[in-house]
């Protein structure tokens, strides 16, 4: 079936189904090829999936553990935890973490070798970057191959140690046995070993993980360079004329488009906005093109005595789903602050402030998202258009 490709513009109102399609020039088959090609590689920088799941098991693991060791914070008591449910369930997340380490290695070492090719000298780059971590890092060096232990082994167990620093304040410490990971019937490589052997019965994973998390940033910054220096490359490919003829909530994009009243297939491929364009032109120009793009501080909100102490009733009533006292103790609570406040207006709004604080701070740990500056925009129903 014939058919005809094109550059254009297409819009889609809040609530609009499909979208309104404008054509700006037409192009060949070879050009809109090309054009796919040119907007993966800002696809592909902008969505760095297998990094922040990294990230984000990294993260659960860290705040689950904290929330039980700060239960006192949020209403509960730390002496009602049952540890061993709770060292499971921490457990599963460290394996999580483990699984999505070697899931990053092996998809990023896959893909910069078929983006660049095995002889390359960015691949050859990224094999340095991580041979460099495991080199410079013993978190990264050990779990690198626990996460092997994992596989053949099972998850193994934890346990929990609970002391006072100078200060009298409570240090609270998730471990592993050494002596369980040396009896047991696996193979740990000559590096991993040689840890183990040096270090106390009890191993704490957190620090081991954190400075494991530091290699594969350092990782992630040296891949995000190279995808930076590859879009810049193919910048003077989206022709500038393009651009200036689109209006305000209008996006450009490559199109197939059916020839012909028959009908046929049609098909978008987005193109990076102007603005992506102009931050990598000024990212690379910089000496550090990484920071240029991807370091964007966000300001924590303000909190006001009055939504510290909402804060407080919605804390009360979060910590009450986790770590209950007596059969309906949600409820109780609930009605014990209604009746103690005569409005319920505090503890909604404590839950509210709650819910931001969370969202703050989980964007905080993943860092601010640069889609804003390296936005392609997608449609978000079918393709169905109106020219």
């Amino acid at each position: 079936m014939e058919e005809n490709y094109a550059v254009g513009t297409w819009a889609q109102a809040p609530g609009q189904k499909g979208m309104t399609v404008s054509v700006l020039r037409d192009i060949s088959k070879a050009e809109y090829e090309r054009y796919k090609i040119v907007s993966s590689k800002f696809v592909i920088l902008q969505e760095r999936k297998t990094f922040q799941f990294l990230e984000r098991s990294s993260g659960e693991l860290k705040s689950t553990f904290s929330a039980y060791v700060n239960i006192e914070n949020i209403g509960g008591s730390f002496r009602t935890i049952n540890w061993r449910q709770a060292g499971g369930f921490l457990m599963e997340r460290f394996a999580t973490w483990l699984a999505a380490s070697r899931l990053y290695l092996e998809s990023e070492r896959d893909f910069m070798m078929s983006r660049f090719g095995e002889e390359s000298s960015q691949y050859q780059s990224f094999k340095e970057s991580t041979s460099t971590a495991f080199d410079t890092r013993e978190g990264y060096r050990f779990l690198y191959n626990l996460r092997d232990y994992t596989q053949h082994c099972g998850i193994p167990s934890s346990g929990v140690t609970v002391s006072l620093n100078q200060e009298k304040e409570r240090v609270t410490q998730l471990h592993l046995n050494r002596s369980e990971l040396l009896s047991a019937r696996f193979k740990w490589s000559r590096h991993a070993k040689s840890l183990l052997e040096s270090w106390p019965e009890k191993i704490e994973i957190i620090p081991l993980m954190d400075d494991a998390m530091a290699g594969y940033a350092d990782v992630e910054q040296n891949i995000l360079g190279m995808l930076i220096e590859d879009c810049a490359a193919v910048i003077g490919e989206i022709q500038g004329e393009d651009y200036k003829n689109i209006k305000n909530g209008e996006n450009l994009a490559a199109f197939i488009m059916p020839a012909g009243d028959n009908g046929g297939n049609f098909s978008l491929q987005p193109l990076p906005t102007l603005q992506a364009l102009t931050t990598i032109e000024a990212a690379v120009q910089s000496d550090d093109p990484v920071s240029e793009i991807f370091s964007r501080k966000v300001q924590p909100p303000v909190v006001t005595s009055e939504t510290l102490q909402a804060n407080k009733r919605a804390n009360a009533v979060l910590s009450a789903f986790i770590n209950p006292q007596e059969p309906d103790h949600v409820g109780k609570l609930i009605n014990r602050i209604i009746a103690d406040d005569a409005d319920i207006t505090p503890l909604v709004s404590g839950l509210v402030n709650t819910s931001a604080q969370l969202t703050y701070a989980l964007s905080m740990f993943l860092g601010v998202s640069p889609i804003s500056l390296l936005s392609i925009p997608i449609p978000d129903s079918d393709a169905s258009s109106k020219a």
